[in-house]
């Protein structure tokens, strides 16, 4: 006798703006290969210590989720998003002006996807191509009768934690785009979805091993911590920018956290002087850059140092090394909002890497000179204290609940 393919359906609320789009950078778009995209995310944050090496990584989600190499075949799983199972919001009108731009911390985490400043051009606040919150959508997942039990499961634990601790488009690791799972469905047989994130992950997180991962990957040393600070899923991500800029940037000596971090940047951008080691704000991802007003007397505008990963010149990839802690605001549609921080430390980047720390100051003043890229090592100690010393401040001004994962 045939098997019956295995069919998983999955609804989503879309909790907070979403970031999508196709072809049309300008317009909003919901679309199969950015929920793909996501989706193989989570799962490759399954498969730590399941899988021997890289190679075996790439294999195997290859076989689940296709690949472009030909020895590969078809895919294990298909992928839709029924459009009469859509009920999307309007996109957000590209003149409109998101909370009339008081939201400063939603500047911080934005910043790429909305409009920092007033200018000519520009409007603080205001949003590119954005979909907006309140809408649910329906991914049908559709194995082939060759798909085996194993690759059903992990797909329905990556469908949960995608719909738990993640989100959808850009900066979706900084709350935009969160995806509350709503109901999960395996052959039209409705399955469990607990209300709170804290059962979930107890659901699909299980054999978690000691370490430090290769990739972004769950362990032992992963932390997710639940908060609510009231207000809506908007407000609370405001809550947790505000919170997020006061703790990096710089607001003068004596609350600075990273004083030397600025020591660093400010002598190499004023006399080349090369740096001891890299910034320890890298553990919240690269690339990232520092501002300084002009050091030409009298000051013209600002300088900027950026901070990379290196590239070598046979290198293809590591332009960029995405942060470790992802922001998720949780709507269940029942009870008071909550927003989730997950923090997944794994390997920075692969041995030997090091960190190219560029000058990318347009300053044109004959007082300065541009100086010449330099690079330093990756510490390896205490190279995810930031994010620990962030999440230690945060707990202590908010409500909040460690999340056990073991």
């Amino acid at each position: 006798m045939t098997q019956k393919p295995t069919t998983i359906t999955a609804t989503y609320r879309i909790v907070t703006p979403m970031f999508c789009s196709g072809a049309d950078q300008a317009s909003a778009e919901l679309r199969v290969p950015s929920f793909k995209g996501a989706l193989r995310f989570w799962w490759r944050s399954l498969m730590w210590k399941r899988v021997a090496s890289h190679e075996e990584l790439r294999k195997k989600e290859g076989a689940l989720f296709g690949a472009s190499d030909q020895k590969v075949g078809q895919s294990a799983v298909s992928l839709r998003i029924p459009r009469e199972q859509c009920d999307l919001q309007p996109q957000v009108d590209a003149g409109e002006i998101f909370e009339g731009g008081r939201l400063l911390g939603i500047h911080y985490l934005g910043y790429g996807v909305m409009e920092a400043f007033d200018g000519k051009n520009t409007k603080a606040g205001r949003l590119t191509r954005p979909m907006r919150p309140g809408g649910q959508f329906t991914v049908s997942c559709r194995f082939s009768r060759l798909a085996s039990q194993e690759q059903v499961e992990e797909v329905r634990r990556a469908l949960v934690l995608l719909g738990t601790v993640g989100g959808l488009g850009s900066k979706s690791r900084k709350g935009f785009g969160s995806l509350t799972l709503v109901s999960l469905a395996v052959n039209g047989e409705g399955q469990e979805v607990p209300p709170s994130v804290a059962d979930r992950l107890k659901q699909v997180l299980y054999e978690l091993q000691e370490g430090l991962p290769d990739w972004t990957a769950w362990s032992r040393n992963s932390r997710v911590v639940s908060f609510s600070t009231g207000g809506t899923p908007l407000e609370m991500l405001d809550t947790v920018g505000r919170s997020l800029s006061a703790f990096r940037l710089w607001s003068g000596r004596e609350t600075a956290h990273f004083a030397e971090d600025h020591d660093l940047m400010f002598d190499y951008l004023n006399s080349g002087t090369q740096p001891a080691h890299s910034p320890a704000r890298i553990a919240f991802g690269l690339p990232h850059n520092y501002f300084f007003r002009s050091l030409s007397d009298p000051p013209r505008q600002f300088i900027k140092a950026e901070v990379t990963p290196e590239k070598k010149p046979d290198d293809k990839g590591y332009k960029r090394r995405g942060s470790p802690l992802f922001l998720h605001l949780h709507d269940d549609g029942q009870a008071q909002p909550v927003g989730v921080l997950a923090f997944l430390p794994a390997v920075f980047l692969p041995s030997p890497a090091r960190i190219t720390i560029s000058d990318t100051s347009t300053d044109k003043s004959r007082s300065r000179q541009r100086h010449r890229p330099t690079t330093c090592g990756v510490p390896q100690v205490d190279l995810w204290k930031p994010i620990v010393d962030f999440l230690t401040a945060f707990q202590k001004g908010a409500e909040t609940q460690e999340v056990s994962l073991v």
